[in-house]
């Protein structure tokens, strides 16, 4: 077992096994894939643009910290479930050139990526061209991927674009709020996987959802009587 199976966090999903890691992605071994949400790319230069400053460099780590996760499970298949950019680049952003060297590395990775509402034609033009974009929802075996969750007749829909986030309460005083894997009925939801990218509190089904909150080595199930703590606090 190595060091990204121990940390990871397996569960069944319509009869297929899924390993939810605590950098916010989640692989699924049948067949040798990663998925990701809300990488956000070039984030920091926006900000920049809008006269924010923000330390440079974070997407290039982030890029290089999700390449070396695929390296670590052996990926076939690197499937980004949307908004992999944060807006439109411009041509000298270092992130540009860094995905390009990652992806020359490894002759043997699929990139593809379910556009989403961030990922706009023009950006999409910049980028790496080994790169495949889906604009609509792609069946996966059982599954369908695509940006925005909701219901699909055709599968379990696998999504992103709310980057979800739990509060979770304690029965006395004091809580914690943190990314989280939100598995309904008929879709989940990933966190998202890029930094600045904040997250939404969101208002899980007790008897329905399944949360899987994200801890820094570790992704732990949250019980469904703490679903109903944090309901009855919110009710309040």
């Amino acid at each position: 077992m190595n060091d990204f199976e121990s940390k990871s966090l397996k569960i069944n999903c319509v009869g297929e096994e899924l390993w939810l890691h605590p950098q916010r992605v989640m692989y699924w071994p049948a067949r040798s894939t990663l998925f990701v949400a809300d990488v956000h790319a070039g984030k920091e230069h926006a900000f920049a643009r809008s006269g924010i400053a923000i330390p440079g460099g974070i997407s290039d780590e982030g890029l290089y910290r999700l390449f070396t996760l695929c390296d670590a499970v052996q990926a076939s298949t690197l499937m980004v479930l949307g908004d992999f950019m944060h807006t439109t680049p411009l041509s000298d952003e270092s992130w540009l050139t860094t995905l390009s060297e990652l992806l020359l590395k490894r002759p043997q990775l699929d990139m593809h990526i379910m556009t989403g509402n961030h990922d706009k034609a023009p950006g999409q033009s910049m980028i790496d061209k080994r790169i495949v974009w889906h604009q609509n929802p792609l069946q996966y075996g059982p599954f369908i991927l695509q940006h925005e969750p909701q219901n699909n007749v055709d599968g379990y829909v696998l999504s992103g674009h709310l980057h979800p986030t739990w509060r979770l309460m304690a029965t006395g005083h004091g809580s914690v709020r943190a990314p989280v894997f939100w598995f309904r009925e008929q879709y989940a939801v990933l966190p998202a996987y890029g930094a600045f990218t904040g997250g939404m509190n969101i208002v899980p089904d007790s008897k329905k959802d399944q949360l899987y909150m994200v801890g820094e080595d570790c992704v732990l199930p949250i019980p469904a009587n703490a679903l109903n703590i944090g309901q009855a606090q919110r009710r309040r």
